[in-house]
């Protein structure tokens, strides 16, 4: 990964938005037999995710 690639990785995950790439790289270490979602069904899923938990963080 190089290092604007890392820098960008870095400020998601300061912002708390999701990472398709990391994503990516998780899903293909972890599940290789199962399709990963696609980048508009995996922004929807973290989004859900984030929103419908009820721990929503933030200040306003």
């Amino acid at each position: 990964m190089g290092w604007i690639s890392q820098a960008r990785s870095n400020v998601k995950t300061i912002f708390g938005m999701p990472d398709y790439e990391k994503y990516l790289e998780h899903h293909k270490s972890t599940h290789p037999d199962q399709p990963p979602m696609s980048e508009k069904e995996y922004y929807m899923y973290a989004l859900k995710n984030r929103y419908d938990s009820g721990t929503v963080s933030r200040c306003c």
